[in-house]
């Protein structure tokens, strides 16, 4: 039984956790992301002493160091060994702040302002003291601009560890930033920034990279070839840096330094502008070869706008590449820079948004500037700055127009009507029109017109087939975006399709190790420890003993490694990839997983302790192969579980056929095998898994229909039956599975309580069921009834189960004698012992003490011993029997219940 944790902070924060059983408040604690402090786990500092203001709870055992007995008596506790018998309420000896991520404030001063061009200048501070600021090459840092409390996001153009921290600014006339470093800045001035920010930095692979900069976006990138010189790479890389002007280029002499120390780097540049004197003029997708994109084998990183972005993933899209690796960083303007380009009406709009400043608020003098395109009855509204864009390119000219209701002054009647037949000033519509409708060419294939993909001559719609709705996939989700309109992204192959995303943790995990090994304090460690350790519990060599757990648990201990860089960035960019989604579907039927998997986890922990940089990189990559191995083997499992191993093709075909506790187990067998077979299915259950199923059956084109409901009851089985007959008008054929056993012991041990839910569970859904269709089966004159009934009605250590199942056994009896004279048959299966994935939704507790595992090996060994064949069956088989007996193959067949029991007759 779990129980409600109220954890109250001293900044009257609380926080709600839910403590399973057997299960530490500390544990709960961490694997709710909460980082209570904690310096142990087992009693021994008392670290994370509370106060108790209610409930009940197990102290457990600890040290009298750690808390003496006049403190237990005045109700103090232990998180790290206590266990809640009740709902509780614990007082925290610190803030909230302990459950949240927040980067670091370094305040330092300025050591250069140099004006690389007429519109970019280099900044440069001096790094924190101490080596207390470690960054990754591609993040950036928020700065407050001197003598204001705004800020502007830059990110760094050097390597970490320089003595100097370098940032490209572009220079912005009305900027708040782009006037302090015009105007006042000086070296010496005293400056302040936090961070490090961002998921945007090289990941450690072998494949090439290609390098995309917009403008000042080439900092980021220039961050990542100075650290891949300094670290004698030999990765092939290239880079392609476009800008709008010739003004605007800047670091030439850097980029030829760097190819001439790097043997595998090349790269190109070009300019927007056309009377630019660079040897490509253009945009950077003009640049890309085949070469470059290496079949798609290939990690793009990209730095610069919206429209370059989504430039480059059309450009991509249209020559069939999926990259193995997409990571991005785009950034809105300043609103003065973007007031700027979009009254500015030059081809280079795109690129001018590509080396505006990053910003986190909005200039109050911008609003000023803007106030006379304001109409007067709306002056309180701020302007959509990109209103007049598409793609960046200006469509929709800048002017100044009064309502045409208010003045004369406005457009007059021909002008609006010419621009309402206009779009860019381009004429599309001619009024009054007589010409004869034109029907279309007597052609299989309609002639497309390249303009149908443009407006105003800028191509914004790519070539592509319209796949079926059903097939479309997703359009990529921003792992981050902060206040400064600074989004950050990265796109991979799904699971299914490649290793990419566990590559793409690994790298996640070795850039977060570089930012926190060697600074962890003994608490954090401990609380490291505290989740390392409670993934051991789930697996037992290579087996998973509760897959779900496992996952669980996993993610937590995944979490807490970004949790500690203080970048939230970081964190949202490892769940973005969806891998505990991933694990979720893929080993929600697993038993097999690598045997190392769990002990990395210790081991890793180890490392980090110990302050062992190397033995913790090899850790962390060699423990993302052996998830690999364990996903790679689950699909394979999965997929070859998933298809029947018996089909009769057609044998249901026209058939509605309803199925009770289909979410798993025999019943998810049997829709899967009467799926396969042409059945149209209704697929009841109390649990939500049942949708899921449903949606893998349409995918695959099998008709299905959820239906959850509660079968216990007669509105839950009366629900399923109104749900076939409004679906389809009829039920052919209703199999009732829902079933099983709680609790597993002698019966002199069974309390009152659980006898009524033994028998509410095994017996009633079957009454219910078959009371709700008999009537509309006899009605029609036709039907078959499959009740699942047990050989555990000659067993041990279950006998109120055995007792709903023999009433099973006599509904089947007694009811086919009524139905018979009706055309309506009612048969049953009685199945042994059958080998079946862990349950994604528990009947009931696992046996956790001696005494009760002993209860429960004991139904195991009589139900071997009683079979003849010595095994227990498989899903398959039990849904063999079942669909026979449910077939028209078995029409002679009524009142009898078939054991499929490896021939215990039960």
């Amino acid at each position: 039984m779990s129980h409600s944790v109220a954890l109250s902070f001293e900044d009257g924060v609380t926080r709600f956790i839910t403590c399973e059983d057997e299960q530490t408040v500390a544990d709960a604690a961490y694997r709710s992301r909460i980082n209570i402090p904690l310096d142990c786990r087992d009693g021994a500092c008392g670290t994370c002493k509370a106060l108790c203001e209610s409930g009940e709870y197990d102290g457990g055992t600890y040290l009298d160091d750690a808390l003496s007995q006049s403190e237990s008596d005045e109700g103090y506790c232990l998180p790290c060994s206590m266990k809640p018998t009740s709902d509780l309420v614990l007082q925290i000896a610190s803030t909230s702040a302990v459950a949240k991520t927040q980067a670091a404030k370094h305040d330092t001063v300025v050591t250069a302002v140099e004006k690389l061009s007429a519109t970019t200048v280099r900044l440069a501070v001096e790094a924190p003291a101490g080596g207390t600021l470690a960054f990754l090459p591609g993040q950036y840092v928020n700065i407050t601009v001197p003598g204001s409390d705004e800020t502007r996001s830059y990110s760094f153009s050097c390597v970490s560890g320089s003595d100097e921290l370098e940032f490209l600014v572009k220079l912005t006339p009305g900027g708040l930033m782009s006037t302090y470093l015009s105007d006042t800045a000086t070296v010496g001035d005293k400056i302040s920034f936090t961070g490090p920010h961002g998921s945007f930095f090289l990941r450690e692979a072998q494949r090439p990279a290609l390098l995309l900069a917009g403008g000042t976006g080439l900092a980021p990138i220039l961050s990542i070839l100075r650290t891949m010189a300094a670290e004698s790479s030999t990765r092939s890389v290239h880079l392609v840096y476009g800008a709008s002007t010739d003004d605007d280029v800047v670091q030439l002499d850097e980029l030829a330094l760097l190819a001439s120390t790097m043997d595998a780097f090349t790269w190109d540049h070009c300019v927007s502008d056309p009377t630019t004197t660079a040897a490509n003029k253009g945009y950077v997708t003009a640049l890309l070869n085949d070469t470059h994109l290496n079949g798609g084998d290939v990690a793009v990183y990209l730095c610069g706008p919206p429209p370059m972005v989504e430039s480059v993933r059309t450009h991509f899209t249209e020559a069939g590449i999926e990259p193995t690796g997409f990571y991005y960083e785009k950034f809105a303007p300043s609103s003065a820079a973007a007031k700027e380009s979009l009254d500015d009406d030059t081809d280079a709009a795109t690129e001018v948004l590509a080396n505006n400043d990053r910003i986190s608020t909005i200039d109050a003098a911008v609003t000023t500037a803007d106030a006379d395109v304001v109409p007067a009855a709306s002056a309180d509204l701020e302007p959509a700055l990109d209103g007049r864009s598409i793609f960046g390119r200006a469509v929709f000219g800048s002017r100044v127009r009064e309502p045409l209701h208010k003045r004369n002054t406005g457009f007059s009647a021909s002008d609006e009507v010419a621009t309402m037949r206009a779009i860019a000033s381009q004429r599309v519509a001619v009024a009054g029109s007589t010409a004869d409708q034109g029907g279309l060419d007597e052609s299989s294939d309609l002639v497309l017109t390249p303009e149908a993909h443009s407006v105003a001559a800028q191509r914004i719609w790519p070539s592509r087939d319209i796949e079926p709705l059903v097939a479309r996939r997703p359009e990529p989700v921003p792992v981050s975006t902060s206040s400064s309109g600074y989004e950050i992204g990265e796109e991979h192959p799904s699971v299914h399709e490649s290793d990419a995303v566990f590559e793409a943790r690994r790298a996640l995990e070795l850039g977060a190790l570089e930012l926190v090994i060697g600074r962890l304090s003994s608490q954090q460690i401990s609380g490291y420890r505290l989740l390392a350790e409670t993934t051991t519990r789930y697996v037992d060599g290579d087996r998973f003993v509760d897959a779900a757990a496992y996952t669980e648990t996993n993610a937590a201990f995944h979490d807490y490694l970004f949790t500690q860089t203080g970048n939230e960035h970081l964190l949202q960019a490892y769940r973005a990839l969806g891998v505990k989604a991933a694990m979720e579907e893929v080993l929600r039927n697993a038993t097999w997983c690598d045997p190392l998997c769990a002990q990395d986890h210790l081991d890793i922990v180890d490392a980090f302790e110990a302050g062992d940089r190397e033995r913790a990189r090899t850790l962390i990559a060699d423990h993302a192969d052996r998830s690999k191995a364990t996903m790679k083997r689950a699909m394979h499992e999965s997929r070859t579980n998933k298809r029947p191993k018996f089909v009769s093709p057609g044998r249901f075909a026209g058939k509605v056929v309803l199925i009770t506790g289909a979410a798993q187990g025999i019943g998810e067998f049997v829709a899967r095998r009467i799926g396969a077979e042409g059945g149209s299915l209704i697929l009841a259950d109390r649990s939500e898994l049942v949708e899921s199923l449903t949606e893998e059956f349409r995918q695959d084109d099998v008709e299905a229909t959820p239906v959850i409901a509660d079968l216990e009851t007669w509105e839950g089985a009366s629900s399923a039956v109104d749900a076939a007959l409004t679906a389809h008008g009829r039920v052919d054929v209703s199999i009732h599975v829902v079933g099983g056993t709680i609790w597993a012991k002698p019966y002199a041990e069974y309390p009152p309580e659980q006898i009524e839910k033994e028998i509410s569970r095994s017996l009633f859904p079957t009454l219910w069921s078959c009371r709700a269709v008999i009537p509309h089966m006899i009605e029609r004159g036709a039907g078959t009834i499959v009740n699942v009934s047990s050989v555990a009605t000659r067993g041990i250590h279950r006998v109120p189960y055995a007792a709903a199942k023999g009433g099973v056994n006599a509904i089947t009896a007694t009811l086919a004698l009524e139905a018979a004279p009706h055309g309506v048959r009612v048969v049953a299966t009685a199945p042994g012992g059958t080998d079946a994935p862990p349950r994604r939704v528990a009947r009931g507790p696992a046996p956790s003490t001696g005494q009760e595992k002993d209860w429960y090996q004991a139904i195991v060994d009589q139900t071997v011993d009683s079979s003849l064949l010595k095994r227990y069956g498989t899903l398959d088989e039990q849904a063999a029997a079942i669909c026979f007996l449910a077939s028209d193959e078995a029409s002679y067949i009524t009142g009898t219940v078939l054991p499929v029991a490896g021939g215990d007759p039960g």
